[in-house]
């Protein structure tokens, strides 16, 4: 579909990365929580996330560690629906994504723009390995933003390390810019506050 990113290599299978293991959750039981920063907070069962929207998201997906998967389609409800439904404040700087495994990671909110809360890959329902019930698909950024087993969405006004980003990953993951890991003379979020990341 598009470029290949530097430093990226195109694979043939996606390769399944947790933390704790894959949770159990039953489709019954799932509930979205969006909070913070809004107007109104939003807590949905998996049938009224679902109910909201089908929204098709084309794009390749790009892991840290190098590969890459060509022309995925994503199917769900996406983000800017849901923030119009709550009401972003106009202090709301980053989206940070929390997941029933425990997972964590911190998007900047230009890059949620384009964000989709995924059900499906390529017409078929999300697996349990590829995050079901629900996905964070972000299509700007590396893979690891797009934290699968997603249950809640907090926005925040100021930059707060989710769990790789607390382990030396790049605050935002820019994969055109190569964004793997934290140079502590370039940090995004320091040329973000300095006016400086048109420049990066």
């Amino acid at each position: 579909m598009g470029e290949l990113p530097p430093g990226q290599y195109w694979g043939r299978r996606f390769v399944i990365y947790t933390i704790n293991g894959i949770p159990e959750v039953r489709d019954e039981d799932y509930e979205f929580v969006l909070f913070g920063l809004v107007e109104k907070s939003l807590k949905l069962g998996l049938k009224e996330l679902t109910a909201i929207e089908n929204f098709e998201l084309r794009s390749d997906f790009h892991c840290v560690t190098r590969w890459s998967i060509k022309d995925c389609v994503w199917s769900g409800v996406r983000f800017s629906t849901l923030a119009d439904l709550a009401g972003v404040k106009d202090e709301a700087e980053f989206a940070f994504a929390y997941s029933l495994d425990g997972y964590t990671t911190v998007i900047p909110m230009e890059n949620m723009k384009k964000a989709l809360l995924a059900f499906k890959l390529n017409g078929q329902e999300l697996s349990k390995k590829q995050g079901a019930p629900v996905r964070l698909v972000v299509p700007e950024l590396y893979g690891w933003k797009c934290a699968k087993w997603l249950n809640a969405i907090e926005l925040i006004d100021e930059y707060r390390d989710g769990y790789w980003e607390e382990r030396g990953y790049h605050e935002r993951g820019d994969y055109m810019r190569e964004e793997r890991f934290s140079d502590p003379m370039a940090r995004y979020i320091r040329k973000k506050s300095a006016g400086l990341t048109d420049k990066i």
